[in-house]
């Protein structure tokens, strides 16, 4: 499977809220990061198909993810920097935030070894604050 095609698969089971989608296209070490702050409960690193599993159910609970459009990608065969244009809605209040991203993909042997996200955590605080 190409890396475009895996990551495609990845964004549609986020978007799906698929658990079992996603566990098919990490490795089992994977890792996850998030970057932000205390005040967003998804933060952090997530290790391994559980912890995957476990940040996707929290950030479940608080966020539906609306729309993500891949704007750029840059890849070779071990790492994809993917710049995306996301919408997401904060359930507790009906906030939607827009922003931009950058998701930085580690991969091997036609699974995810590693997703750090690098997105505006002042809008993801902010909104999730207000609510």
């Amino acid at each position: 499977m190409s890396n475009d095609l895996l990551l495609d698969q990845f964004y549609a089971a986020i978007k799906a809220a698929d658990a079992e989608a996603l566990t098919l296209c990490v490795d089992a070490d994977f890792e996850l990061h998030w970057q932000g702050t205390s005040s967003i409960p998804w933060a952090g690193r997530w290790r391994g198909v559980q912890g995957l599993l476990g940040f996707f159910k929290l950030l479940n609970q608080h966020v539906q993810v609306l729309d993500v459009e891949r704007l750029h990608s840059l890849s070779n065969d071990e790492v994809t920097v993917v710049l995306l244009r996301g919408r997401w809605q904060i359930r507790r209040s009906g906030e939607q935030i827009t922003a931009m991203a950058a998701n930085v993909f580690s991969l091997a042997n036609g699974r995810i070894r590693s997703y750090t996200v690098l997105n505006n955590t002042a809008a993801f605080a902010e909104a999730l604050a207000a609510g």
